[in-house]
């Protein structure tokens, strides 16, 4: 054997090895131990279809969010008339005869004026549309342009509220998603609390700002301190475990009274699977209740982009007060007990302020000022959700689910295994080696990706089989073809490969082209079929062309051996 091939051969041990590693969790309790020195922990992801769990479709109730907004933008032109010294002489509401999510406001000035109110309202109220015109009154209504921003902002928050209540119920995959342009999707697999999962869903936000314990975080090292209550107190928390984050911050504190400085206490900053301990001040001077808007803005001189915000004017008292005490200090913003950022107090803020991110490239500084701007507007506005659709799987149901696909999809595998052993013999059996692998790789990507297998999934494993049991036959075809035109079993070998590789590639991207649409445009267990799909085509042209490959040649050199001049096909 050439070294060529022996690279390849040991290139193939080495995935195939690492692949069982990474599925033996799942199938094992191998790795379940938190404390486990096992390197791959993770499991592949029931999904609600397999293990059971709830299934909840929440209508956003706009009409409520455009009447507040629209309040809200009545009040401020009250509020920039008064600053401009122009009287208007009535102001309403309207929301009778006209769309429930298209209200208007209605302001009546001296006709004199008409042009002054209708150039200071073009000019400083572009979100506002002219609806209605008379000498002495105008009609507005929210732009067409900026209602559907309200829309997908709302959505956003909205989705952004829900994961955080979900994270804290401590559900390890689920699935969030908007359906359209007014609902949002959740599944909870392996629920079992289904009205504590409802109630802990439709919660208001909580937000708060707090100020930054630095003088207490010189004076006590925060990372031992946690490492000792944890052995002390036996507290831990795993992510995707079923444990409760805030249970665990909660407990922190209590082994840490009279270890930090009174009216202080440890959060966490979260980023992903890191988690920053950090010492606050316990005191909230300022909530979300008091916050009216956030968006993401520019800085004019850096161009980089920051949050500026908006609060009402009891809470712009308040941070003032807040912030002017404070300056140097860092000030927490936190949602739901866990702090997402945590900026340094340049000046006195008053009802405007602004955030500036300034970690990261400019496009994670974008991103991480995006989220945090949604955030703050789910602090800050949260939609009215209304409970449109519920259903609640079994676990019973989902065992036999996964029983039943399991054994179908099986039986399917294996009557393909013996078909293709014993049409084309000895090479048949190189064939389902190069399957059995393309099973075992579609699990492993599975795993790595750390997606969520549903029922449809599992019919999708065994339809990557079928595709890829189709690109051996196209092989093995084109082998026998050049056999029979009398060539030699090397050539006959190295020209099947070579030809059919076109057909196989052409095949698998028509087919990945398919299974991407389903992917982006498809929900739930659509989207389910579809990555497994997507993930198998991958594994099936390795396979076929790489692995079948490196076993045909190894079966090559044992025919060679022998001197045989046929092969067993």
């Amino acid at each position: 054997m050439t070294k060529k091939w022996w690279t390849k051969f040991f290139f193939l041990i080495a995935v195939t090895v690492i692949s069982f590693l990474y599925i033996l969790p799942t199938f094992t309790k191998v790795g379940s131990d938190p404390k486990s020195s096992y390197p791959f922990s993770k499991k592949i992801n029931l999904g609600l279809d397999l293990q059971g769990g709830l299934y909840l479709v929440m209508g956003v109730d706009f009409n409520k969010v455009f009447k507040e907004i629209a309040e809200r933008q009545s009040n401020s032109i009250t509020e920039r008339f008064k600053d401009k010294s122009i009287a208007l002489a009535s102001q309403s509401l309207r929301t009778d005869g006209v769309p429930l999510d298209d209200p208007r406001v209605i302001i009546g000035f001296a006709a004199p004026q008409k042009q002054v109110v209708k150039d200071l309202l073009a000019k400083e109220f572009s979100n506002l549309r002219f609806t209605d015109e008379k000498n002495d009154s105008i009609e507005l209504g929210l732009s067409n342009e900026f209602r559907n921003d309200v829309r997908e902002k709302t959505l956003n928050q909205s989705i952004e509220v829900i994961r955080n209540r979900i994270d804290e119920f401590g559900v390890s995959e689920p699935q969030i998603s908007s359906q359209g342009t007014d609902r949002v999707v959740v599944e909870l697999p392996g629920i079992k609390d289904v009205d504590r999962a409802k109630d802990l869903i439709g919660r208001t936000a909580k937000l708060e700002f707090k100020i930054v314990d630095a003088d207490g975080m010189q004076k006590v090292n925060l990372t031992q301190l946690i490492t000792d209550i944890e052995k002390e107190k036996n507290v831990h928390f795993v992510d995707g475990v079923d444990s409760k984050f805030s249970e665990y911050v909660k407990a922190l504190n209590e082994g840490a009274k009279g270890k930090i400085p009174e009216g202080s206490e440890i959060a966490f900053e979260k980023h992903g699977q890191v988690k920053m301990p950090m010492l606050l001040k316990s005191k909230a001077e300022v909530t979300g209740n008091d916050l009216q808007d956030a968006q993401v803005t520019f800085n004019q001189e850096s161009r980089r982009p920051e949050v500026a915000f908006e609060l009402n004017a009891k809470g712009a008292v308040m941070f003032e007060k807040l912030t002017g005490d404070n300056i140097g200090k860092g000030l927490a913003i936190v949602l739901d007990g866990v702090i997402h950022s945590a900026p340094n107090i340049n000046s006195k803020i008053g009802a405007r302020g602004v955030i500036t991110n300034g970690r990261g490239n400019y496009d994670e500084s974008l991103r991480d000022s995006k989220d945090l701007a949604i955030v703050l507007r789910a602090g800050a506005l949260p939609a009215q959700l209304e409970l449109m659709e519920q259903r609640v799987v079994g676990p019973s149901l989902g065992a036999d689910s996964v029983a039943k696909g399991a054994f179908a999809s099986m039986l399917g595998i294996l009557a393909v295994f013996l078909l293709t052993a014993v049409y084309y013999r000895f090479s048949g059996v190189i064939a389902v080696a190069s399957l059995l692998m393309n099973v075992v790789l579609v699990l492993a990507i599975l795993v790595w990706l750390e997606a969520t297998l549903t029922l449809p999934g599992i019919a999708g494993i065994a339809l990557t089989v079928g595709i890829a049991v189709d690109s051996n036959v196209v092989i093995y075809e084109r082998i026998r073809e050049e056999l029979r035109l009398g060539k030699t079993i090397h050539s006959a070998v190295e020209a099947g490969f070579g030809k059919a590789f076109k057909t196989i590639l052409d095949a698998n991207v028509a087919n990945g082209i398919a299974a991407v649409v389903l992917m982006m445009f498809g929900t739930g267990p659509v989207k389910g079929f579809a990555v497994t799909m997507i993930v198998g085509i991958i594994t099936t042209v390795f396979t076929a062309v790489f692995v079948c490959r490196v076993l045909f040649d190894l079966y090559l050199k044992k025919q060679e051996d022998k001197n045989a001049t046929t092969l067993s096909i």
